[in-house]
């Protein structure tokens, strides 16, 4: 007993044979967005969509993940900092796979604007304060020292 599958169902097949998630394979074969986590669930749960799935599969050859994956320029990192740059800077990668790398390496490279505590900022004040001289707590100069000679 075969159903007649929608375009959309079709859509949603070739797309989730191809790998998205449900999600993603019911938005891009144009279902709501709001309700893309359920649809994707009701439409494995079709039989006429898991053939169409299963049919898809078949036909694509699988691949062997040792060998496709891409070589880093070493083998062992004793510094995550490194590791992060290095997989960023790797152009066999996927741009989003080194975007994602690239937000990971953020921290590492610069502070979040406004990361500094009230204490910290006190801190900061302060020794802006002793530097300069000019205010009224400021700490005074060392007196200056001067050679006297004896002339005896």
């Amino acid at each position: 007993m075969a159903t007649q599958l929608t375009q959309k169902q079709r859509t949603f097949a070739e797309n989730k044979a191809a790998g998205m998630t449900n999600r993603d394979a019911a938005i891009a074969a144009g279902y709501a967005v709001a309700a893309a986590d359920a649809t994707g669930y009701k439409l494995t749960q079709h039989p006429g969509v898991r053939a169409e799935i299963k049919a898809a599969t078949k036909g694509t050859p699988t691949v062997d993940t040792k060998s496709s994956m891409p070589a880093m320029p070493r083998k062992h990192y004793d510094d995550a900092k490194q590791f992060l740059l290095d997989a960023m800077n790797l152009a066999s990668l996927p741009i989003a796979v080194r975007g994602d790398y690239a937000k990971a390496l953020l921290p590492y490279q610069h502070a979040r604007m406004g990361e500094t505590g009230k204490k910290e900022k006190a801190k900061d004040r302060a020794r802006e304060i002793a530097r300069n001289g000019r205010h009224k707590f400021a700490t005074k100069q060392p007196p200056q020292l001067h050679v006297v000679k004896n002339t005896d």
